[in-house]
């Protein structure tokens, strides 16, 4: 295959969360990958080791679009292009996942129950969905959002601000939700 020295655990981890949203995904696309490999590491604690900023769509790694072509490119991973509307894409595995996910049974292995547990509970969210959910996990985590004894009110406003094709009182009652399933706190005492 051509890829000695390639980061095997990583690459096999995205494969095999492709694989796994197969089933439950409305659309899984780059965005949504994007949010998915994000939530896994901040929520669930995943090291696939990427570095994300803040971006249109929310939390984006440039290094993981970057890997999303090489995997491609190796039979991993197949993104295609299905709607020049929305410019939207699906991503399905490729004729070679196995092979992936074979080089990273220990790490899917290990990280089998976070595996589940992310995508039993963001699996089915669609695109959108994602987007206002890694936003509010991310504002709650990354110190350029994290005003001190910031009040609830400024961290909804705060994300209204970011995202604002959303109703404040959808982000309230999602930030709510997120605080509630402890993915935030925004109580400055448990942090």
């Amino acid at each position: 295959m051509g890829m000695e020295g390639y980061p095997w655990e990583r690459y096999g981890l995205i494969v095999e969360l492709t694989v796994r949203m197969q089933a439950i995904s409305p659309q899984f696309g780059k965005t949504a990958i994007q949010k998915m490999i994000y939530l896994l590491q901040a929520v669930y604690t995943v090291d696939y080791g990427y570095e994300y900023s803040f971006y249109t769509y929310g939390p984006y790694s440039f290094d993981l679009s970057r890997d999303l072509k090489i995997i491609e490119h190796h039979g991993g991973l197949d993104i295609c292009f299905v709607n020049s509307e929305t410019k939207g894409y699906i991503i399905k595995p490729g004729p070679d996942n196995h092979l992936f996910r074979e080089k990273a049974a220990n790490a899917i292995h290990c990280a089998e129950s976070k595996l589940d547990a992310a995508v039993n509970e963001f699996g089915a969210y669609n695109t959108r969905e994602l987007e206002l959910r890694s936003t509010i996990i991310y504002a709650d985590r990354e110190s350029q959002f994290n005003i001190i004894q910031q009040s609830r009110d400024d961290f909804i406003k705060l994300i209204h601000n970011l995202k604002p094709h959303f109703e404040i009182s959808y982000i309230s009652s999602v930030v709510n939700e997120m605080e509630e399933k402890g993915f935030i706190c925004l109580n400055k005492a448990c942090k």
